[in-house]
């Protein structure tokens, strides 16, 4: 395809001509069918074609919405658009093309920032960014590629040289035939930062003051929408990180173990992994947060009756949260020192805000750290710190006791599993089991959890 021989909207048919030849000749089945009939290299090649075509497709479209956009210049004598009933070339696009005007609109501002200019005189001067033009013309840059390179070029413009331009022009064309558009930005700006070394702390407290973080409650569920500067950023997908990569996850099985089975691996999405481990963080800001709250330490506040609180039958409300949670989720909560379930009568009226046996002392967490290491999920890798000191038997309904040989850690996500679940665990010579549930296994096959340290005959020391 040679420019100098073919207009872009030939270049665009040819290249259309040539994805449809990847059919066989005679095909007449569906488009889904020659695509599923396709080899792996037939459609990463059919890909490639129908990327440049549709970086043709927008480079032909840019030229013309640059000269119809030209044309309705408010300065011009009769401004096309207005002229036909709109108020804006992007407008006169969108309607006559039947395409969004977000899209109409980009193909004018690319087609405006490298249209050739006219001098004062009358004289038309060249394009002012020909390589840039170049790119797109030829299918080798999409609209982003060009409106990321530009814009960078009319930044770095106030602060060097003609020929210092000329060749950041030169340099981010050639990279952008390397990398992803994606990766063209950071090149971009660090273009910019390096011309313009007093934009970078303005830039920064712009983005500082963009932040922001929405909430709202709909559907049962507990919304949100933010975004963050740098810095904020930064912490946020460095505790997210420790919390969710997979190199991270490193675990010492026994040999004489087996693999652990699909019934116990963790099956959550990346989204669910994220969010859980935005709410271990939470829970990890309550239990080191020592500020008062009506006299009382800032902790969650998790509302039912004392029927729901024995039988785990029912409705509980978390302080703050419209959407009900089950009495069960709430007892499981109530393992957690930072999270105190109040015990409401019939008249709403707090009686109880939970029983000291119910927790474990630092000591005896400790000691389950030791056993267990972590979670006591096989499959797991949560280190103590983030887990739970959890009831074998439990104290809501089983009377059972906070010792360490009815004690057992797990994380917030493996013993909502553990509870929700229906699965049961016992001990034998030491070493805990859990039981699956019947739908899960019906002949209750116990699986192994972690291995535990030999523990003492004596019982355990004092209770929280």
């Amino acid at each position: 395809m040679q420019r100098s021989t073919d207009t872009l909207a030939e270049q665009a048919i040819e290249l259309a001509s040539r994805v449809t030849e990847l059919a066989p000749a005679g095909y007449s089945a569906s488009l889904a069918e020659l695509v599923a009939g396709m080899t792996d290299a037939d459609l990463l090649d059919g890909a490639a074609r129908i990327g440049v075509l549709s970086n043709l497709v927008d480079a032909v479209a840019a030229r013309y919405a640059g000269e119809i956009a030209a044309r309705s210049a408010r300065d011009s004598a009769e401004p096309l658009a207005r002229r036909l009933g709109e108020k804006s070339a992007p407008a006169l696009i969108a309607a006559s093309s039947n395409i969004p005007i977000s899209r109409a609109a980009a193909w004018c501002g690319v087609g405006q920032r490298l249209a050739a200019r006219t001098a004062l005189t009358g004289e038309r001067l060249p394009e002012p960014h020909t390589l840039v033009a170049d790119a797109l013309d030829s299918g080798r840059l999409c609209l982003d590629g060009v409106r990321t390179i530009v814009d960078a070029l009319s930044h770095i413009a106030g602060f060097t040289t003609p020929d210092d331009v000329a060749s950041a022009e030169r340099f981010l064309v050639e990279q952008s035939a390397l990398v992803p558009v994606a990766s063209l930005r950071p090149l971009a700006r660090a273009l910019v930062d390096h011309y313009d070394t007093d934009g970078v702390e303005p830039r920064e407290e712009a983005l500082r003051r963009n932040r922001f973080l929405k909430v709202w409650q709909k559907d049962g569920l507990l919304h949100g929408r933010f975004a963050a500067d740098p810095e904020s950023g930064g912490f946020l997908l460095a505790a997210l990180d420790a919390r969710t990569a997979p190199g991270r996850e490193v675990r010492f099985v026994d040999e004489d173990e087996a693999p652990a089975e699909e019934a116990m691996e963790d099956d959550r999405t990346t989204e669910q992994r994220r969010l859980d481990a935005l709410v271990s963080m939470a829970r990890d800001s309550l239990k080191h947060d020592d500020g008062d709250m009506s006299g009382t330490a800032v902790t969650l506040l998790v509302g039912m009756t004392l029927e729901q609180l024995k039988t785990g039958v029912g409705a509980a409300q978390i302080f703050g949260i419209d959407e009900p949670i089950s009495a069960a989720t709430a007892r499981r909560l109530a393992c957690d020192a930072k999270i105190i379930p109040y015990v409401l009568g019939g008249d709403s009226v707090p009686l109880d805000f939970g029983k000291a046996r119910r927790l474990y002392s630092g000591t005896q967490r400790l000691a389950l750290a030791v056993e267990s290491g972590g979670c006591g999920w096989l499959t797991c890798a949560e280190p103590p710190g983030r887990c739970q000191a959890a009831h074998i038997d439990a104290w809501w309904a089983d009377d059972g006791p906070t010792d360490l040989r009815n004690g057992i850690l797990l994380c917030p996500y493996h013993h909502r599993r553990f509870d929700q679940d229906g699965w049961s665990l016992k001990v034998e010579d030491g070493v805990p089991y859990f039981i699956p549930p019947p739908w899960i296994d019906p002949t209750g096959t116990p699986r192994r959890a972690k291995r535990r340290a030999t523990l003492p005959t004596a019982g355990p020391s004092g209770t929280s």
